[in-house]
């Protein structure tokens, strides 16, 4: 081949292929991203975004422009008909939670996808990364060592100023949503169904004369129902339209139609309805596939799983799914990892995307059925509880792994109390700094492109030889961090760590369940995974033999 084939190719430039590139792009792994749409607006579908996912934004380094524009949950009120202005009731759609020292975003917040991807893509740009619009994966072909892939970019109006090249990848990456060419083409089952009786419209509408303080219904959801959610964008309220007496998709076509329905639904005369922006129809989609990848080729977010919007769990699984996807690519790019570890992607994920399809399909059921409990939010949803205990490659000496995805819940075993490896690693304040950098919580050590080793009050011989190995693995992929224990005075730090804390607060040692007298390794994954929880050097070098499975046990 003429040139080196590029590391990898994303298809889809939403926040799962923008969440994929950027976690590449921080791990020195060159990526393309590009998207067939010359013009994408995706208005505010997505907004939801919860507590696991600010998390991971955390990690990458966004978290800060993310807060700065979202909203929070809102109450919702409904109104009674006809008039249209009588409050009916008014209901909390999710308990507002404090903030605590191991989960310190406990809220979901309210962004548009618009300016997620805005976000997203700026720090794309920042690592020297571009985010191609326009151009189209029409075709692609796999090969033992690379994938060749056909894309087109549109450089005028019309078919003769399309610009055709092949470009030559070693993974290929489809977060080009249901329809997309990348599922299709490996051929992957998307099993599942449509709902054909149900058919409503989506967007984004100018109102004046509507509050901004809390969700608006008018009506039942899914049955000549309308409701109106304030958006960070001044004057425009995302809306959720359906008609039984009349075809959405005449509103779709005639938007003066579409402002007559929406009076009609609400029997507002003094609400002033303006522009509209990103109106699509949506049918509810419960499928998924039974695999998320085949040779060099995987898909991620909406190519892999599509469910009603009910939970606001799309986005949100689509950012995991590209968080847990990325840095094994990067492991294997780098050549520490064997490509056997991709398989984990699936072995992961699937489990995780079959429990979310139940619960939203429940809460969608509940939704059509006017029930209260399809606007409950929060608990499970948050994703905190988010796991994967039963993973191949996870080690766990302090409890015994479960056999199968079928004995934890992947959704919600991870907040019943008991830390294990797989769970999510709980955030911890309050450590000052002894050797290092000033960071003073965890969550200011993790990031995207290493693990972390934590080095919990081990004694000195133990520590040194732990640290020891680590150094004998290729610089850059590890931070070890010893954490001594609250009230200690003098610590003697050995072994030349990266890191070295005490425990101020305690709340490093209490979150991670481990006690002064009974010292633990803690292993925390590139995506805040614990990876590991382990007594000694054999269960570090076994946690990294599974991992780094490309460098060999003489590290």
């Amino acid at each position: 081949m003429a040139s080196s084939p590029l590391p990898v190719l994303v298809a889809g430039a939403g926040p799962t292929g923008l969440v994929l590139g950027l976690t590449l792009l921080q791990n020195g792994i060159q990526v393309r991203i590009i998207d067939k749409d010359p013009d994408r607006r995706p208005g505010q579908r997505g907004a939801g975004l919860q507590p696991r996912t600010l998390e991971m934004f955390r990690f990458l380094g966004i978290l800060d422009d993310v807060l700065v524009k979202a909203l929070g949950i809102m109450p919702r009120c409904e109104y009674k008909l006809p008039g249209g202005t009588e409050v009916l009731k008014m209901t909390s759609t999710a308990t507002i939670e404090a903030a605590t020292p191991t989960i310190p975003y406990p809220n979901a917040r309210l962004l548009g996808q618009y300016n997620t991807e805005a976000i997203l893509r700026s720090y794309v740009e920042r690592l020297g990364g571009t985010v191609e619009y326009g151009t189209e994966l029409r075709n692609f072909e796999q090969h033992p060592d690379h994938v060749e892939a056909e894309l087109v970019t549109n450089v005028g109006e019309t078919e003769e100023t399309e610009k055709t090249e092949t470009v030559a990848c070693h993974y290929l990456v489809g977060s080009d949503g249901a329809r997309g060419i990348v599922r299709k083409q490996l051929g992957l089952a998307f099993v599942g169904k449509t709902d054909p009786g149900q058919q409503v419209l989506i967007g984004l509408v100018e109102v004046h004369g509507l509050g901004t303080t809390h969700w608006h219904q008018w009506g039942d959801v899914w049955n000549n129902g309308l409701v109106m959610m304030p958006t960070e964008r001044q004057s425009y309220f995302s809306f959720f339209i359906s008609r039984a007496d009349q075809d959405v998709r005449g509103l779709f076509a005639d938007k003066d139609v579409l402002r007559q329905a929406m009076r009609k639904a609400c029997d507002r005369d003094d609400l002033v309805f303006g522009e509209f922006d990103s109106v699509s129809l949506y049918r509810p989609n419960i499928r998924m596939v039974d695999t998320f990848g085949k040779g060099r080729g995987f898909v991620a977010g909406d190519a892999a799983h599509v469910h009603s919007p009910a939970g606001g769990q799309g986005l949100n699984s689509s950012v995991q799914d590209a968080f847990n996807l990325a840095w094994k690519l990067a492991l294997v790019e780098k050549g520490v990892a064997a490509p056997s570890l991709l398989d984990t992607y699936t072995e992961e994920r699937l489990p995780v995307i079959a429990a979310m399809l139940q619960k939203s399909t429940r809460l969608y059921d509940a939704m059509r059925k006017s029930e209260e409990d399809g606007w409950k939010r929060g608990g499970d949803l948050r994703q905190l509880g988010v796991n994967y205990r039963w993973s191949s490659i996870v080690v766990d000496e302090r409890t015994p792994k479960p056999e199968g995805a079928d004995s934890v819940n992947p959704y919600g075993s991870g907040t019943d109390g008991d830390l294990r490896a797989g769970d999510r690693a709980p955030e911890a304040p309050g450590l000052t700094p002894v050797v290092g950098e000033e960071a003073t919580s965890l969550f200011s050590v993790f990031r995207p492109n290493h693990h972390t080793v934590l080095l919990f009050n081990l004694p000195a011989q133990d520590a040194e030889q732990i640290i020891g190995a680590t150094k004998k693995y290729p610089t850059g992929l590890m931070k070890t961090a010893v954490i001594f224990p609250r009230r200690t005075s003098n610590p003697e730090v050995v072994g030349q760590p990266d890191l070295a804390f005490v425990d101020s607060d305690g709340h490093a040692f209490a979150a991670y369940q481990v006690s002064p007298e009974k010292p633990a390794v803690v292993i925390v994954r590139p995506d805040g995974v614990i990876g590991g929880i382990v007594y000694g050097l054999d269960g570090l070098v076994k946690y990294f033999r599974g991992v780094f499975s490309a460098v060999g046990d003489e590290a």
